[in-house]
């Protein structure tokens, strides 16, 4: 096993990890995984499924913060689970990987992949929450900054006054469309017992 680059080792997140538009109203990307224990992911057996969110109304206890821009409201976002959200609270969370919005408790890494930036160059040293504007990411690497310019045009995070911050989301489970999949080379041996993503 090759240990994580954030604690000294060579292993990476691939920069074609990043979130992609496919059409006005669906995106494809790449997650890290919290599920409830009734749908507990498992290591090497869970790992490359893919789901199918949907983004819904509502917003957080506090007040108007949080929840989904009226422009989020029905898009769809289909993503491959490659890492499991062990440091992530709550059950079934989705941590959608997007180059710019934070690097959470694992702050060095991207700066060894990248000679020649720092660590707060990756999230406006901003370790969590990230960036806050659009401009921020041209802080980023050229190769991740279209990833990092998803979040503003087609997330529309943190427009109107908060909105969109952890939105809300139902979610199924979905065969691996081809354009993950070709990504990471990685197909669930049981694809074929669920759905294909309708695209539209």
């Amino acid at each position: 096993m090759v240990r994580n680059v954030c604690l000294g080792g060579d292993a990476a997140t691939c920069v074609s990890n990043k979130p992609f538009p496919i059409t006005r109203h669906l995106s494809m990307g790449f997650a890290a995984v919290s599920f409830s224990p009734s749908f507990e992911l498992k290591g090497d057996a869970s790992c490359g499924q893919c789901f199918e969110l949907q983004f819904v109304p509502g917003g957080h206890t506090q007040g108007n913060y949080g929840g989904a821009d009226p422009r989020l409201v029905g898009k769809r976002m289909v993503v491959q689970v490659t890492n499991t959200g062990n440091d992530v609270s709550g059950y079934d969370s989705f941590d959608i990987q997007i180059p710019g919005a934070g690097q959470g408790e694992f702050k060095d890494g991207c700066a060894v992949q990248f000679q020649g930036y720092r660590s707060g160059d990756f999230d406006c040293d901003r370790s969590y929450g990230g960036c806050q504007s659009i401009a921020g990411c041209n802080r980023l690497p050229p190769a991740l900054q279209e990833g990092c310019r998803w979040r503003y045009q087609w997330f529309h995070w943190l427009s109107q006054s908060g909105k969109t911050d952890n939105p809300f989301i139902n979610f199924r489970r979905v065969r691996c469309p081809r354009e993950l999949v070709q990504i990471t080379g990685t197909e669930p041996a049981d694809d074929h017992n669920y759905p294909e993503v309708q695209i539209h």
